[in-house]
C-alpha cells in the first residue's frame, strides 16, 4: 500500500482482518 491504485482495497482488506497497517513512503515493490 502507499501509491498502488488499489491502496483501498488493501486497507479495507486489513481492517476487516484486524490487521495493522504501516505506511513508510517507501515502495518495497518495483516492476
Amino acid at each position: 500500500p502507499g501509491g498502488s491504485v488499489r491502496d483501498e482495497d488493501s486497507i479495507r482488506a486489513a481492517d476487516e482482518l484486524g490487521m495493522a497497517m504501516v505506511f513508510t513512503g517507501v515502495r518495497h515493490f518495483k516492476h
